[in-house]
């Protein structure tokens, strides 16, 4: 019998399996069906399982061309750490950091909390106990501060530059709250001080694709475009504001449909078709251009093959190989797509795994049953959902086809390898 997940995998994937095929079913077609009377699992994403999401489908609301508005926080988070060098024995000091943007589509201000600090000396763990702020002081710089609450205050810049001030209160501290902490004497009230340096810079925002996407940003249709936007101060330095998420964005499409959930962000969006989408900067008027192809223009794929692992077990397979003995490694020849590419292009999007079918020759040794949606370790690409369960040993033949590709044509791979002593192999249940 084979072992069962490691307790930390089963951790991490409870709870997150897709119901299985039919037995018998080794036809690799993405369509889970009840077992033993239970419901199936939503296949469009919106189940309890992010790992093994549904296929995305055109929508009839496709439109030509949109606009978001900007994404802006009015109540940032704030990471807390103290100063080892400044905090004493009965005061605690902290240092904070903030970056807000100026401008119209920026908040005027902003609200934080002293809610909790780090000190790396107490286990990284934050100080227990509940915060009061007793006074705000030593206001330097183009800001104006004010307390809104017990353990919260708002924050408004106008101008561009470095502003800092104090922030003072005691942290109610439970009895046993220090017990693991020798930096401070036992007490019930600890004081706290606050050194808070705030920068704040108009910005220039660019539109910008991932570094495998080369000068040319392909995407396969129906697939979210490959964005990212990002903020530059008047130095032309990477500038991470806080009060803002993305900047406002137009998005015109040519010969593609447009869809995005609402208030969805640049990266949600998705095109549908065949042609090109630029994106582009409200404020800037800095844009980048994507192209978008069916699938019949995809004529190169790259598949790997391997056994899932856990713990670093992971094992890339070559074909004719013969392995024996499996530690750390799952009972599944899954495939991995690491690569698409159009004429020499490659794409920057995720491969769909609805456009392509695994199945097994060798289903006396490994065949094909339900999606497996695992967190496990596998080679660098997209894991395809359907895998060959090992079953017994001997020669487990499994085979990718992608039939939309390359016109119609089809593009195809596949790989032949003997397992033996697959009785030590870890199951992982679909």
């Amino acid at each position: 019998m084979r072992r069962g997940l490691l307790l930390f995998l089963l951790f991490m994937s409870a709870g997150l399996a897709c119901q299985p095929a039919p037995p018998g079913s080794d036809t690799g077609v993405e369509e889970p069906l009840p077992d033993d009377g239970e419901e199936p699992l939503p296949d469009d994403g919106s189940g309890p399982n992010p790992l093994c999401p549904g296929p995305i489908e055109p929508e009839t609301s496709e439109v030509a061309a949109l606009s978001l508005p900007a994404r802006t926080i009015s109540t940032p988070t704030i990471a807390y750490y103290v100063s080892d060098q400044r905090s004493t024995r009965t005061r605690m000091v902290v240092e904070g950091q903030a970056a807000l943007a100026l401008g119209p589509d920026a908040p005027s201000s902003v609200t934080m909390a002293l809610d909790s600090v780090i000190d790396a000396r107490c286990c990284c763990n934050p100080i227990p106990g509940a915060i009061t702020i007793d006074q705000i002081g030593a206001i330097q710089g183009a800001i104006a501060v004010e307390q809104t609450g017990p353990t919260t205050f708002s924050v408004r810049v106008s101008e561009e530059g470095t502003s800092t001030f104090e922030v003072s209160g005691v942290i109610a501290v439970p009895e046993g709250g220090l017990d693991a902490c020798s930096a401070y004497d036992d007490t019930r009230e600890l004081p706290v001080t606050l050194l808070m340096t705030v920068q704040a810079a108009r910005l220039s925002w660019q539109i910008e694709t991932p570094a495998e996407c080369g000068a040319s940003a392909v995407i396969q249709s129906n697939r979210p475009l490959p964005i990212t936007t990002a903020a530059f101060d008047a130095a032309g330095q990477r500038f991470y504001p806080q009060n803002i998420e993305h900047p406002a964005v137009d998005v015109v499409g040519t010969g593609v449909g447009l869809r995005v959930r609402e208030g969805g962000a640049p990266a949600d969006i998705v095109a549908t078709g065949d042609g090109s989408v630029v994106i582009t900067a409200a404020d800037s008027g800095a844009s980048r251009e994507v192209s978008v192809i069916p699938a019949a223009r995809i004529d190169a794929m790259d598949v790997a093959f391997a056994l899932p692992g856990v713990a670093g077990g992971v094992r890339a397979l070559v074909d004719g190989e013969t392995l024996d003995g499996f530690h750390r490694r799952g009972n599944r020849v899954v495939a991995v797509i690491s690569g698409l590419a159009s004429g020499g292009v490659p794409l920057c999007s995720e491969a769909r795994t609805e456009d392509f079918e695994v199945t097994s020759s060798t289903p006396e040794a490994c065949a094909v049953d339900g999606r497996l949606c695992e967190s496990i370790e596998i080679p660098r690409g997209d894991l395809l959902t359907r895998s060959a369960e090992v079953i017994a040993d001997g020669t487990c033949a499994v085979r990718v086809d992608a039939p939309a590709f390359a016109g119609g044509a089809g593009l195809g791979a596949e790989i032949s390898v003997t397992l033996k002593s697959t009785e030590s192999m870890i199951d992982l249940t679909p």
